[in-house]
């Protein structure tokens, strides 16, 4: 279907929750809501691996009880959501996109999977991965035109929110996967401070890389998620999760925005960067001013750290993944070729490189937390292009690595369009300040709305 803004602006569940405490609708009528556009659109856009449909209506009665007494468990209770499918279930498969664990059933729970159901949640099925978040492709395509693909690795996750299949679906993101694929397929993605949910469950590929993030309908409901996670499921042992309200925190005007180009601006076509320059006018002609890099030594040296994020993503990667991925290997597995290059690097990489890897990365996650008394954030482009069509096409991470490498927050909104097809307007925070990005978020979606 042609892209249409409207449709990013799908009912937000916690927009719902009102009702069902009114008793004018329930969780089971939301999930059922949500099944019937599962079984009209998912046979075309393939988000899901595995449905557990018997297990969701329950856990939705269950919530629906809870309701109609005046006592939900959590602000996610009666939430219908998909988990990606390299995050472990206990009455699901967890196959990881890869023949290697086809069927396989750990019977434990994942730690964000354990606080979902303890909270209430209803887990509708696992969405689709390429092969170990990094690796080939599902058959998943975008929910605006099936030609095209719907991103990279937490491709499910993005497929069935775009569609309005679900509210809310949990993808990872270890250089763009949760918000190059909410930019493609319009609705809100969210990166938190890495470290702010635990990774636990999850299969590894880098584990000082990979971050848990949200697919949502609404921006309030990537927070409720998220905040709920990191207090319930807690953060990766030794670092500090989201603090703030529990609801969406309250609209806060940026003052100062750098402007971020990346390598990515080069490779943008007329249109994408048509779309950002009007996003960027509307910003500034409301009072917030954007910053150009070049006129500040400080921010000129950030462009440099984001055209080396990618780099330092790979390298960090190929250094981490040894274990399981040398197992695999010598148990005669072969992968797709974006997997077998890292593994390549991997035999030839040095504790040297790895260190010097890890020096840059701090190195760059000191000089933006530097610049956090010239600018409140950062603003740019999710990704330099559109859905590309063709589902190998998985497009380019170069606008979301660079947040990624820092730790930083970042989120992307479903605000601009280029060739008939959403393009996700990018903010960056700084490490720790969540709610500060996602209040200023706020008031710039209140701004486009």
């Amino acid at each position: 279907m042609p892209y249409d803004s409207a449709i990013s602006r799908l009912p937000g569940f916690l927009e719902q929750v009102p009702a069902f405490l009114a008793g004018d609708d329930t969780p089971r009528d939301l999930l059922e809501r949500c099944i019937a556009v599962i079984e009209a659109r998912d046979p075309e856009i393939q988000a899901f691996v595995t449905l557990n449909l018997k297990g969701a209506r329950a856990a939705a009665d269950a919530a629906g009880a809870r309701y109609a007494a005046g006592n939900p468990l959590s602000p996610v209770d009666g939430l219908p959501i998909g988990l990606k499918d390299i995050i472990e279930t206990s009455d699901m498969a967890t196959q990881c996109g890869s023949p290697i664990f086809e069927g396989y059933e750990g019977g434990r729970d994942a730690p964000i999977a354990a606080a979902l159901r303890r909270g209430g949640a209803v887990i509708v099925g696992k969405t689709a991965s390429t092969e170990f978040a990094y690796g080939a492709i599902t058959a998943t395509r975008n929910p605006f035109d099936p030609e095209r693909t719907p991103g990279t690795s937490s491709s499910g996750s993005a497929a069935a929110v775009g569609a309005g299949m679900l509210p809310v679906a949990i993808g990872t993101q270890l250089m763009s996967s949760v918000m190059r694929p909410a930019s493609y397929c319009g609705h809100v993605g969210v990166k938190p401070t890495y470290g702010a949910i635990r990774q636990a469950g999850i299969h590894p590929f880098s584990p000082s890389g990979e971050h848990v993030g949200a697919h949502a309908a609404t921006l309030a409901d990537a927070w409720a998620v998220l905040r709920f996670l990191s207090n319930e499921a807690g953060p990766v042992p030794g670092s500090r999760g989201i603090t703030g309200p529990v609801t969406l925190p309250a609209a806060k005007k940026p003052v100062r925005l750098m402007r971020m180009y990346t390598p990515g601006w080069e490779i943008a076509d007329p249109q994408v960067r048509a779309a950002l320059e009007a996003g960027l006018d509307r910003l500034s002609n409301a009072g917030v001013e954007i910053v150009e890099p070049a006129g500040v030594p400080a921010l000129a040296a950030l462009e440099d750290d984001f055209a080396r994020a990618e780099r330092c993503i790979a390298e960090i990667a190929a250094f981490e993944m040894r274990w399981p991925f040398f197992e695999y290997q010598a148990a005669g597995h072969t992968h797709h070729p974006r997997i077998a290059r890292v593994l390549a690097r991997a035999h030839e990489i040095t504790l040297a490189d790895y260190h010097a890897a890890l020096d840059f990365k701090a190195a760059f996650g000191d000089r933006l937390l530097g610049v956090r008394g010239t600018v409140d954030g950062i603003v740019g482009l999710t990704a330099p292009e559109v859905a590309p069509v063709g589902l190998e096409n998985i497009g380019h991470p170069v606008m979301c690595a660079p947040a990624t490498c820092a730790g930083a927050p970042s989120l992307t909104l479903p605000l601009l369009a280029a060739h008939d097809m959403p393009l996700g307007l990018q903010l960056v925070g700084f490490h720790g300040q969540d709610a500060g990005l996602f209040a200023r978020a706020a008031w710039v979606e209140n701004l486009f709305g």
